[in-house]
């Protein structure tokens, strides 16, 4: 709700507060499927109801990536001359459901984090700011700008609603400390190499 936006200023909240508040949620599984087989009509492809929700339960980010995987089937069946079969889609995009897979989420970070210097999550998204939650904390921040494709008002939101600049403090502060932090270097690789980034 508006009434939540902290860094914003009143005016603007107040604005924002006569508008309509509506709970938007990502697409759940039938809906993905419904949304490929919709575009793969328009694309004069016939699409079976298995293979579009092989695609939509593999593929969780978004609908752009959901269309990009149809595309890729799409062209590669019209290429070969094939009917899209299961079988065949299970082959054509495993390696873009395998890399869809290997991406590195902000929560990820967040309990590999934590882990490493024995907190619990809870603490690492809360904001408290005392010295032994405010480096690891800095320290997930980074590796969230690092390794994945999260805004930085999407990372502040993920770590206790923190503020943009927040995030940008805290990654220019590790950057810098990179340069003469050998212990830091190894802890920043460990923690890269763990999460598969």
């Amino acid at each position: 709700p508006p009434k939540e936006l902290a860094e914003i200023e009143d005016r603007l909240r107040s604005r924002f507060e006569w508008g309509l508040i509506a709970d938007i949620q990502p697409p759940d599984l039938e809906t993905k499927a419904a949304i490929l087989q919709k575009k793969a009509e328009q694309e004069k492809v016939t699409l079976p109801t298995d293979v579009a929700l092989y695609i939509a339960s593999n593929i969780r980010s978004n609908v752009r990536e959901l269309e990009g995987a149809l595309i890729r089937l799409v062209a590669h069946s019209s290429l070969i001359g094939t009917s899209i079969t299961l079988p065949y889609a299970q082959q054509v995009l495993k390696n873009f459901i395998d890399s869809q897979a290997r991406k590195v989420t902000i929560e990820a970070i967040q309990k590999a984090t934590a882990e490493q210097f024995g907190l619990r999550l809870v603490e690492i998204k809360a904001k408290n700011n005392s010295r032994a939650i405010v480096y690891p904390r800095q320290i997930a921040m980074y590796l969230a700008k690092h390794l994945t494709e999260a805004s930085l008002p999407e990372i502040g939101r993920q770590f206790g609603g923190k503020h943009h600049t927040t995030v940008l403090h805290s990654v220019d502060k590790i950057d810098e400390a990179r340069k003469a932090d050998k212990d830091l270097n190894r802890l920043i690789n460990k923690l890269t190499e763990q999460l598969g980034g």
